[in-house]
């Protein structure tokens, strides 16, 4: 019984580790500035709400996510980073004071490995897993390889699509992994339809291949809203001078907006990434 009991405790150590939740407030108070953490990958960040009407956004990086607004003091935000990387985020209303950046780093090896390492990684930026999408936008990403990438491979709800153009500037991805040959042109990128795969949930994923024949991949399921067509011609006439338009956080409600003699609501959502608004409600 001695000697199970000693076992015990001299393997308990090493079969102990998991992930850690680190805890954040998250209000208006001037405690919230530049909230940095230095975290591992699989980590958990968990925001609690203050007073006060807030969001949560990250606003560049690695990672995305968004909390949404609550006015609820005590409600909670937690963020699993399972990517290496450096991801910033911030209160929209309250930009100044509500900040902060979450640096992820490996747990089994640096962030920047040696390029006589093997290192292969894919990242699908858009469309945003989770969220809405609609008319036409992008699908972007970049994919990296110490053995240089062959193609991205693009997948719609389970069938093969096309192969991605690759080889697009991403300084970002030159900032986070510099030992890592071909980061700087590591990003693809087309003009993507949404409207075009119809109204509901679909999932799109990217697959890279590096020059061993191996691959990796990454998907995102995300939920598309239309018109009553797919493409509005430049011929109809759209017309919001009888529109009701009003703005809260990072959104706009347009009601009663006239798109080719027809009247819809709208709700459009400030995108990162995209750099402007992009129409995520058709009512």
């Amino acid at each position: 019984m001695k000697k199970i009991l000693l076992l015990l405790l001299v393997t308990l150590p090493f079969s102990a580790a998991a992930e850690t939740t680190h805890d954040l407030s998250w209000a208006n108070g001037g405690g919230s500035v530049n909230q940095s953490l230095t975290i591992d990958v699989g980590d958990t960040v968990r925001w609690t709400w203050g007073a006060g009407t807030h969001n949560l956004r990250s606003i560049s990086g690695i990672e995305n996510f968004d909390s949404g607004y609550s006015a609820a003091a005590g409600n909670v935000f937690s963020y699993t980073f399972n990517q290496p990387g450096a991801t910033s985020y911030q209160c929209d209303p309250h930009a100044s004071n509500m900040n902060g950046t979450i640096n992820v780093t490996a747990t089994s090896e640096p962030p920047t490995p040696p390029i006589n390492e093997d290192f292969f990684q894919l990242s699908l930026g858009e469309p945003i897993n989770g969220q809405s999408h609609s008319g036409i936008g992008n699908l972007r990403g970049w994919a990296i390889s110490n053995n240089g990438i062959v193609r991205v491979e693009i997948f719609i709800d389970g069938k093969y699509a096309y192969n991605a153009p690759y080889g697009g500037l991403r300084v970002d991805v030159e900032a986070e992994f510099p030992n890592v040959d071909g980061s700087l042109l590591s990003g693809y990128s087309l003009a993507f339809g949404y409207a075009d795969l119809g109204a509901g949930q679909h999932t799109v994923r990217a697959v890279a291949y590096d020059s061993l024949g191996n691959s990796t991949e990454q998907s995102s399921t995300f939920n598309v809203v239309d018109y009553d067509k797919n493409f509005i011609n430049s011929n109809e006439v759209v017309d919001l001078s009888v529109s009701n338009i009003s703005a809260s956080g990072d959104e706009i409600m347009i009601n009663d907006a006239s798109i080719g003699q027809r009247s819809y609501n709208l709700k459009l959502k400030w995108r990162t990434a995209e750099q402007g608004f992009e129409v995520i409600e058709i009512q």
